[in-house]
């Protein structure tokens, strides 16, 4: 394996390129079991339900643009924390209520998908999981470009079976797509290197301008391709202007139409999203929970003092510090830790939710196998010396991103593809020690690998994340999937939904506060009431009875929690006598006469006396 980026492209053997046709059917195979898991459940409506989301807020601004506003002159935005702000003032914040909530690319893609499958967000994931299957493609020819093409096989292997890939390529959230496009631009400019043909610098930078159409933080991919020409070129500065200068035109001719469109309805020119200040002021307030969805206390007040003006954003926050350095250098290594950290925080969606309902999942690996692999191999090739310059700016450059605003599972996916080339490299390396019998350089391999194993796994993971019951139960997709479920009938598949809310909650040893626990207790028992319902209009009078003395056995548990005890004490525990069915469900009604299940328990009282 060799340094230089610009080396000569020696062809693949055809068992190779058999071998890499295998892994892509592999990678296909995986994402259609998991599609054909995922289709038949709640989760693909989850963008229409789930309104306070990320995922809505992509499918609201698709419709949008369905219904004709194609440039955006009343572009979405949610209504983004109303009891701090008025929208008029939010809308100053971000720079103009014309200003993209984020980049484009990928709600103009879905509405796309949307306009030619009927509105189907099942094409739409299905076409998101095809696309993904052509990513071990851009990885294996990634790696062979910047080791060889071992590294390039086990880098399209791993990419191929990685779990957070393919879980996040069946969502309606952008967070998968600069993991494919960026590496694609490393590639294209290592291509541009080797051949010097300005058109080759124009692809890449044309690549480059859709990755910063994709997400905003691709923009760190400019310095990083300029560095790199001046360190490639450092003998022939003239060559290095004129790559830059195709690399520039790229990357403009695709930004072009956003910026007529900014120029068109009163944006600045310049301007992709408005998510900047926020983030910052999130992911670095002293105040700020840098792993979570709290906003800040001192958000409002960064935000009235800067105006939302960028530069100004940064003094604000840093200015409440009072000088504390250290404070700030704390809480920059909390962002570290859960950077490392080998939990899959879930954000709008959960990657152990996806593993419950996609059993093929379970057998993909995980962030705690590539980071451990990926830096002890990002480690090992810097001792050698062997380290590509342009994987290892751009690894810096994505890790400084990262660390700029709060920290995500699924933000962390922009990371992986380095963890994997790394992984994969130091993966050659020690077969090729271990076929040439030196044993010690093995044995070195193996102990930076459980080291960084130990680092992740032991020293690295954030103990306020696992205290944090909503990040370790992540309860809205549950009740998510068990209000599309009910919105359609499906009252069984309603029920088991809290059923394995509640058995999940008891197995993580009570995760849930006891306020929770009575919400889903009280979701269970309604949504069984109105099961009961559904079967007694079907003529399944043995069924709906079954329901309505689960339904019971519920409420008497919450009514016995929740009530002095000589007001439930003769709450009974069966409906094997009408009586007792009367006069549970009518103490219910008493105790609760305007709750949601009212109407439902009075249907079922109808059924129970009949």
């Amino acid at each position: 394996m060799r340094r230089n980026d610009d080396r000569g492209v020696a062809p693949v053997p055809a068992p190779h390129r058999l071998f890499l046709s295998g892994i892509l059917l592999l990678g296909l195979a995986v994402r259609l079991l998991h599609y054909s898991a995922i289709s038949p459940t709640a989760f693909p409506q989850f963008p229409v339900f789930y309104t306070a989301s990320d995922l809505h807020g992509t499918w609201e601004w698709a419709r949008t643009i369905l219904a004709g506003d194609w440039l955006g002159r009343d572009t979405w935005h949610p209504d983004f924390r109303p009891d701090l702000a008025p929208r008029e003032t939010w809308y100053r914040w971000w720079g103009g209520k014309a200003v993209f909530q984020q980049s484009p690319l990928y709600p103009y893609f879905v509405a796309g998908l949307l306009a030619v499958s009927d509105q189907s967000l099942n094409v739409v994931l299905l076409v998101q999981l095809f696309i993904g299957a052509l990513h071990p493609a851009v990885m294996f020819w990634l790696a062979s470009r910047l080791f060889d093409v071992r590294a390039g096989l086990i880098a399209a292997i791993l990419t191929a079976v990685y779990g957070p890939f393919i879980f996040h390529q069946g969502t309606l959230l952008r967070d998968w797509v600069p993991p494919v496009l960026e590496p694609g631009v490393l590639l294209l400019l290592i291509k541009a290197r080797r051949t010097g043909r300005g058109r080759d610098w124009l692809l890449a930078g044309m690549l480059m301008g859709l990755a910063v159409l994709a997400k905003e933080t691709a923009l760190l991919l400019l310095p990083v391709a300029l560095i790199w020409l001046m360190l490639e070129y450092r003998p022939a500065f003239r060559q290095a202007v004129g790559a830059g200068a195709w690399l520039f035109l790229g990357a403009l001719l695709v930004l072009s139409p956003l910026m007529i469109r900014n120029a068109s309805v009163g944006a600045p020119v310049l301007s992709l999203s408005n998510r900047a200040a926020q983030g910052l002021i999130e992911g670095n307030a002293p105040d700020g929970f840098p792993f979570g969805p709290a906003h800040p206390p001192s958000l409002k007040g960064i935000l009235e003092r800067s105006d939302g003006r960028l530069p100004a954003v940064i003094v604000e926050t840093l200015r409440l510090y009072d000088g504390d350095w250290v404070r700030f250098l704390r809480h920059q290594l909390v962002k570290l830790g859960s950077l490392m950290d080998p939990f899959e925080m879930p954000n709008n969606v959960g990657f152990s939710y996806g593993q419950e309902i996609s059993p093929v999942l379970r057998f993909t690996i995980r962030y705690g196998f590539i980071f451990p692999l990926g830096l002890a191999g990002y480690l090992l090739t810097l001792r050698s010396g062997r380290n590509p310059v342009l994987l290892n700016l751009y690894a810096l450059t994505t890790v400084a991103g990262l660390m700029v605003a709060i920290i995500w599972a699924r933000y962390r996916l922009v990371l992986a593809p380095v963890l994997i080339i790394y992984g994969a490299a130091a993966l050659v390396g020690f077969s090729d020690t271990l076929r040439s019998r030196e044993w010690a350089k093995s044995a070195s391999f193996l102990a930076v690998v459980l080291g960084c194993a130990v680092l992740q796994h032991g020293v690295a993971p954030v103990l306020a994340l696992r205290e944090n019951n909503e990040h370790m139960l992540y309860t809205p997709q549950y009740h998510i999937a068990a209000r599309v479920y009910a919105s359609g009938g499906e009252y069984g598949r309603t029920v088991s939904e809290i059923v394995r809310l509640r058995e999940n909650a008891k197995r993580l040893g009570g995760t849930e506060s006891p306020e929770q626990a009575a919400n889903n207790a009280l979701l269970e028992a309604k949504y069984r009431v109105q099961w009961a319902n559904q079967l007694f209009d079907q003529g399944k009078p043995e069924q709906g009875r079954r329901q309505a003395e689960a339904a019971q056995t519920v409420y008497a548990g919450h009514l016995r929690a929740s009530y002095p005890p000589e007001v439930v004490r003769e709450v009974p525990f069966t409906l094997e006598d009408p009586g007792q069915a009367r006069a549970f469900f009518d103490l219910l009604l008493r105790l609760k006469p305007d709750g949601p299940e009212a109407e439902a328990v009075r249907r079922l009282l109808t059924y129970l006396k009949g």
